[in-house]
């Protein structure tokens, strides 16, 4: 049973990883070293920033789907950079001396690095084109064979930009045409130049993939819905690539979300010209990684679109499914699923989105699954219910991905104090109080959600993790970096935008917000390491086995609705015993308990819900065996910690007498005498 992570590779805040102000790829090896050191069995999902504008950016906004992102370079690790000792050593000074700055800042400087990087990579390159070695032009002329389906595009189309290119005048898209042959002539260096940062990129990917393997830590890559219309792809796939509707998300009310646009266009579905532009993406994919995640996987059902000139979220539609019959949405997933899985790649998947496409993928998934596929989609706990509620952990199947959390909702501590930085969530209390009894087992009453800071103690927070991590027998759960640090840390235990990787969803560098996203670091990935009890829960957390537990369940009332006071109960097996202790927060029980037996059968957690005081006999009859001979201890773990004795005949005679001052809560141990 694995224990992964999801981090954004440019906002890991990795001291060794650190280059000009950002983050690079440097960071995720150190995040493996650290997981191998810590004893973590799971792999690592690496979320893409796109390469336009990383302020309002997201997954979403890439501008190719096969170039890596030179932000998340390593500069000192360029080869070229060692030809030249007098520029190596300015370079070094410059990254010393940003490294001091920023060192203690969570913000990522990406202006800094887009003014230096610039500056760094064509003075590389320069040294690359007049250098006399003969391997390092074979294995440029290598990753040009390589990459031959895109990289000739991507190069030509970014001096395309540079030079203010009419892109409107289509003339532009055949290479072998007089005009882009004259172009290209003209400006053969600059090409040359954009295909070699790539290379730079590419080799540095590759050694990141190698350290991981031998560090035995699996890398998962992130494979976004779509690229935005200003790409290479778009204007050399026309075919692929249907640039007068933009892609996005219908409108869901019931769960409080407008419709968005996300300035991606639509694909032309099922087509044979989609088919070989995906075949080359994963296969190009399938480099980087033991398998990919894929974002927004009902897409493939049939595309929601609007018109281009959408960009503002609404609250009724204006778009609208380009595939509405069922049975050919699940020919559309059917036929995207097997297009990835021909090129041999791991699935995951992310499933969120309107009710009937996320039902008819879960169809096909679960379908594939039965054969064997090597595929497994997501499931948020707290979005997922059945007939009796939200689904409790243990009834999860193996083959389910579980996060905890995706790249853009709120992490799991903003979602306990229904908050997301300065802003309150529209999480409502009910919602809260159904996850804190059903998913986290905890004795929760309305007075109790939102979760206030002060209630937040570690032990209580790596308790709540220990069950998240072992109550469900999923092969895979998934822990966002930044999340898992902030339940973990005193210090990082905040509901701070800065937790969050994605600060708003369904949004792209071509739409754009105001939440400035994938401005801020995480906190520091040496945290895991540092502090010693956060040391102890990583490497209990990360050997997971399944452990499951017993939620808490409220009693029925009573027909006649005679009775008031609110009743959890829970058999306190295979987990700590939480309870709210005087000064507001939450400890663990350690005993000592009464009776010989020393174990509790059950937890009986009673509230007055009224505005006075209020007495109530409770029966107890199905929740504890009255028929033996015997006694029954009751355990006050609220106040003065009181033990009541009842015999099991008073009990059948009379039920449990309570009488609870006002928004009183009683909270018991129950065990044999």
């Amino acid at each position: 049973m694995k224990f992964n992570l999801l981090v954004a590779t440019s906002q890991l805040n990795s001291d060794q990883g650190r280059s000009l102000g950002t983050g690079s790829m440097h960071g995720l090896r150190h995040l493996a070293e650290l997981m191998n050191d810590l004893g973590i069995r799971g792999d690592i999902y690496d979320l893409p920033n796109g390469i336009r504008d990383p302020q309002i950016a997201s997954p979403f906004s890439l501008t190719s789907g096969f170039a890596l992102n030179p932000d998340e370079l390593e500069v000192m690790k360029i080869p070229e950079l060692h030809q030249n000792p007098s520029f190596k050593s300015h370079v070094e000074k410059i990254n010393q001396s940003y490294q001091q700055q920023f060192s203690g800042s969570r913000e990522v400087s990406y202006t800094l690095k887009r003014t230096l990087l610039p500056w760094i990579l064509e003075e590389c390159f320069q040294l690359f084109s007049e250098q006399q070695y003969q391997h390092r032009r074979h294995q440029f002329e290598s990753f040009l064979q390589a990459a031959s389906y895109w990289i000739h595009d991507f190069a030509l189309y970014r001096v395309y930009r540079e030079q203010q290119v009419d892109l409107l005048d289509f003339r532009y898209r055949d290479q072998n045409s007089a005009l882009v042959r004259s172009f290209k002539q003209a400006h053969h260096e600059r090409i040359r130049y954009h295909q070699y940062v790539q290379l730079l990129c590419f080799e540095q990917r590759h050694q990141l993939v190698t350290a991981l393997k031998q560090l035995n830590v699996g890398l998962i890559v992130n494979l976004p819905f779509g690229v935005e219309f200003r790409s290479s792809d778009v204007f050399f796939h026309p075919d692929v690539f249907d640039s007068s509707l933009q892609v996005g998300c219908s409108p869901e009310p019931h769960h409080g979300y407008p419709e968005q646009a996300w300035g991606i266009p639509a694909y032309y579905e099922r087509s044979e010209a989609l088919q070989q532009y995906l075949t080359a993406r994963m296969l190009w994919l399938a480099q980087w990684g033991d398998g990919i995640f894929v974002d927004h996987l009902v897409g493939w059902c049939g595309q929601y679109v609007l018109p281009m000139n959408q960009t503002e979220p609404s609250a009724s539609p204006r778009g609208y499914f380009l595939t509405q019959d069922q049975q050919e949405r699940e020919q559309n997933i059917r036929w995207f699923l097997q297009v990835v899985l021909n090129t041999g790649l791991t699935i995951k998947g992310e499933i969120a989105g309107d009710y009937e496409r996320v039902a008819v993928t879960r169809k096909v998934v679960k379908q594939f699954v039965a054969e064997g596929k090597n595929l497994a989609t997501m499931v948020i706990p707290r979005w997922e219910s059945d007939e009796q509620g939200m689904k409790v952990l243990r009834e999860y199947q193996e083959s389910t991905l579980m996060m905890l959390e995706t790249h853009d909702t709120s992490t799991l501590l903003q979602f306990l104090m229904n908050r997301k930085g300065d802003q309150d969530e529209f999480e409502t209390p009910e919602r809260i109080l159904e996850f804190s009894r059903r998913i986290l087992g905890l004795p929760f009453h309305l007075p109790n959600v939102p979760v206030p800071q002060k209630a937040l103690t570690s032990r209580f927070c790596r308790e709540l993790l220990r069950r998240l991590a072992q109550g469900s027998p999923c092969k895979d759960i998934v822990f966002s970096i930044s999340s898992l640090i902030s339940m973990l840390s005193d210090e990082y235990r905040t509901s701070s935008l800065q937790n969050n990787i994605n600060n708003r969803p369904g949004t792209s560098g071509e739409i754009g917000n105001e939440w400035h996203n994938w401005s801020f670091f995480g906190p520091p990935i040496n945290t895991l390491d540092s502090e010693a009890a956060v040391r102890e829960s990583m490497e209990e957390l990360g050997q997971r086995f399944f452990k499951p537990f017993d939620h808490f369940h409220l009693q029925s009332q009573p027909a006649d609705g005679a009775h008031h006071l609110q009743v959890l109960y829970s058999q306190p097996s295979e987990r700590a015993i939480l309870y709210h202790n005087e000064e507001g927060g939450w400890d663990i029980w350690d005993g000592p308990l009464p009776g010989k037996e020393q174990v509790p059968l059950l937890e009986l957690v009673i509230y007055n819900p009224l505005d006075h005081a209020f007495s109530e006999f409770i029966d107890i009859r199905e929740l504890v065996d009255l028929d033996w001979n015997g006694a029954y201890f009751f355990k006050d773990l609220n106040g003065t910690q009181d033990c009541y004795c009842y015999s099991t005949d008073d009990l059948k005679r009379n039920s449990l007498y309570i009488l609870l001052q006002p928004h009183q809560i009683h909270h018991f141990l129950v065990c044999r005498k």
